[in-house]
């Protein structure tokens, strides 16, 4: 599911300060046989502990809690905690990352933003990417995707980006298990 999120400023904002962190090049191939992901891309997991990344960060989290609140059920096993922060940076040409699933070390649910750029971003069934959907990669909105701990359920969706067409950069929120976050 893919839904609006950010304001045109605040995405604005975030994108600005995104050009301005150090990122760790991604290029690698994953796995063996018939599990093999392959990536291209670059990362940063560094921020300081004041600004732009930690206030969006709390902020998204009591935008969730707030949700969870309102509702009948819980749809978590464990409290949802974001407690990672990544962003990506996929440059036009790179390959992206090929159909994968998420760590089982992230569970309940996991949020990409994305900040800007144009690719192409798909769920699909496999590592073979069959039945491909595309989900909007509109600058400013946010893909949820189902992790362990969401409904009861161990579902983890094969996902991939692809055919990146201008700089892209995407905020990824994840809770992994075991770890907490302390005030």
């Amino acid at each position: 599911m893919s839904i609006p999120l950010l304001t045109e400023s605040a995405r604005q904002a975030l994108q600005q300060e995104a050009e301005s962190f150090h990122y760790e090049p991604e290029v690698e191939t994953i796995g063996g046989g018939d599990r093999i992901v392959r990536t291209e891309y670059s990362s940063c997991n560094q921020f300081p502990d004041a600004g732009l990344y930690p206030d969006f960060k709390q902020a998204f989290q009591d935008l969730m809690d707030q949700a969870c609140n309102g509702l009948v059920e819980y749809p978590f096993t464990t409290p949802l905690q974001f407690t990672e922060l990544v962003l990506q940076r996929y440059l036009p040409g790179q390959l992206g990352i090929t159909p994968h699933r998420d760590s089982l070390r992230a569970i309940n649910l996991i949020a990409l933003v994305n900040l800007s750029g144009q690719a192409e971003f798909y769920r699909c069934d496999d590592r073979q990417g069959s039945n491909a959907v595309q989900l909007d990669t509109t600058p400013g909105n946010v893909i949820f995707l189902r992790a362990p701990g969401f409904l009861n359920t161990s579902v983890r969706p094969f996902h991939f980006v692809t055919n990146i067409q201008s700089t892209r950069y995407s905020l990824g929120l994840r809770q992994r298990q075991g770890v907490t976050v302390t005030s």
